[in-house]
């Protein structure tokens, strides 16, 4: 139970309405320190996830909005194939 929900309770009481009593306010003399390596985890886990996401995203893209062999990287190397191509046949 959080401070405030205590105050609440205790606002009602005095107001003469019945409050469910919980488990009383746990106050700690220090703060908790964070467990670096859950918090690391969890930050590695939401970014895998997001590159996951975009990825799929651009895969189910290129299938269905049938552009796959108009994206960049496929145009430049099939340039870079027919540039070497006509290079060939020129020498």
């Amino acid at each position: 139970m959080s401070l405030w929900e205590k105050w609440e309770r205790e606002k009602l009481e005095r107001q003469g309405i019945k409050a469910e009593h919980k488990s009383g306010v746990k106050i700690q003399d220090m703060h908790p320190k964070p467990n670096i390596r859950k918090q690391s985890a969890i930050v590695l886990w939401a970014l895998l996830a997001c590159l996951l996401a975009v990825y799929f995203a651009l895969i189910l893209n290129a299938m269905y909005g049938g552009y796959w062999n108009e994206t960049y990287i496929v145009r430049y190397i099939i340039e870079r194939a027919q540039l070497r191509q006509s290079q060939s046949h020129s020498q």
